[in-house]
């Protein structure tokens, strides 16, 4: 997906688990650059191609550097929402001259899915309140049924195809209640080594950039 052609370092959306690329089009429109949403493999518009586990997360960061070379984006800065965060993650520490930026937004835990501290141990003993996982409860059901009709908005099919739903519940409308800047780490790199560029990790209203 591309939004509008507008002067400026271009923008490349990256989407989660169980999404596409439709999910960033409210924030493309809004965008005052070039704008580009990948669909990752097997979602959306893009072919339905195995992954091989072992090498983690790079056949998707391998794809979404194969797109932004056939597009001729020589930089670009990456937003990555949920396991594209982690994939755009992958992608800086093998192609670093792709990357101007990270933006991080609710991204996977640098020691995998869930909300845990700076030594990977959980926040708290069970996991509870992380947001590791979370998800619409329905939605969770029909896909564990193998849902593949589109008779509710809740349908696997029907929110791949139309982008999330929003919530209008208390939580949802008080809004966001925080925000943290870091320089990560993920578990996929080496021990001792390090790469720096500019990233946000957003999980509220107001943040900070270094």
């Amino acid at each position: 997906m591309e939004g509008d052609d507008h002067q400026g370092p271009p923008v490349v959306l990256v989407h989660g688990n169980v999404s596409s690329s439709i999910f960033f089009q409210p924030l493309m429109q809004s965008l005052p650059v070039s704008s580009y949403a990948i669909d990752l493999r097997g979602f959306g518009g893009s072919q339905s191609l195995g992954v091989d586990a072992t090498r983690g997360l790079r056949d998707d960061s391998d794809d979404v550097a194969a797109v932004l070379d056939a597009l001729g984006i020589t930089r670009a800065h990456l937003v990555g929402w949920p396991m594209g965060g982690g994939i755009i993650m992958q992608l800086l520490i093998d192609r670093p001259d792709l990357v101007a930026s990270l933006t991080l937004s609710a991204t996977m835990s640098p020691f995998g899915v869930g909300g845990t501290l700076a030594d990977g141990s959980l926040r708290t003993p069970d996991g509870a309140g992380t947001g590791g996982t979370g998800a619409n409860q329905d939605f969770v059901a029909r896909l564990a049924a193998g849902d593949t009709t589109d008779e509710s908005p809740n349908s696997p099919r029907s929110v791949l195809a139309t982008g999330p739903r929003a919530s209008t519940g208390p939580a949802s409308r008080r809004g966001p209640v925080g925000c943290s800047t870091r320089w990560p780490r993920p578990w996929w790199t080496p021990p001792g080594s390090s790469r720096r560029t500019p990233s946000r990790r957003c999980c509220g209203s107001t943040a900070a950039r270094t």
